[in-house]
């Protein structure tokens, strides 16, 4: 049976997050509870104890990690549960600056729905819509974080891709078909293309590892 599951920054409003949770008017069936500050772990502690006669609860901390890195684990979460068939809601209402950014760009890669306190109630926040992309973009994001996150030039990534061909015409179609989703991809931030001598550096972006971890 699908379960709902919310993902709750905590920081210094424990208040702020029960209340949240009894106002959102969905049921909850697990809790992950999400902290970066070290001095957030007296509420998390006060938290598990009040939830966990309720329902699941387990604790994620994210101590010295920087918003991209948050975003990586925030979205590994969410994909695990998503594959399980849970419904993910996400939980800024006592989130930290860090935290808040992190969450709401997990929210719009995944298009997971992200509730806080709204004046007396909780509220869900609209995000602007995630672009998709097709398996055959995502292939060449997962390629180059299986490679170590960059390569050397196209004919490299068309190796890795799609094997070598002494075939020139097969060649130069594989070309102007990676040249073109490379340009879109870079256009969206999630590679970086880098001229070096005859060949063209392309290296994934933290935003594009993000999209790996999500979809591939």
């Amino acid at each position: 049976m699908s379960e709902f599951v919310h993902v709750i920054a905590v920081d210094s409003n424990q208040n702020a997050i029960l209340e949240s949770i009894k106002t959102i008017g969905y049921p909850i069936h697990r809790a992950y509870l999400v902290y970066r500050r070290r001095e957030a772990s007296k509420i998390v502690e006060d938290l598990e104890g009040i939830l966990k006669s309720l329902v699941e609860t387990k604790t994620l901390k994210l101590e010295g990690r920087n918003v991209f890195e948050i975003t990586w684990d925030l979205l590994r979460l969410i994909r695990e549960e998503m594959e399980k068939g849970n419904t993910v809601f996400l939980n800024i209402s006592d989130a930290d600056k860090n935290l808040a950014v992190a969450f709401l760009l997990s929210a719009q890669i995944s298009k997971v729905k992200v509730y806080m306190m709204l004046d007396s109630k909780a509220g869900f926040i609209q995000t602007p819509p995630s672009k998709s992309y097709n398996q055959e973009r995502i292939k060449i994001l997962k390629i180059l974080f299986e490679d170590g996150g960059s390569v050397e030039s196209i004919n490299r990534l068309i190796e890795l891709l799609e094997g070598r061909t002494e075939d020139q015409k097969k060649y130069m179609a594989q070309r102007a078909k990676i040249t073109y989703h490379l340009n879109e991809l870079a256009e969206d931030n999630l590679v970086v293309t880098q001229k070096k001598g005859k060949n063209l550096r392309v290296s994934l972006t933290e935003l594009g590892k993000a999209y790996v971890i999500m979809f591939g």
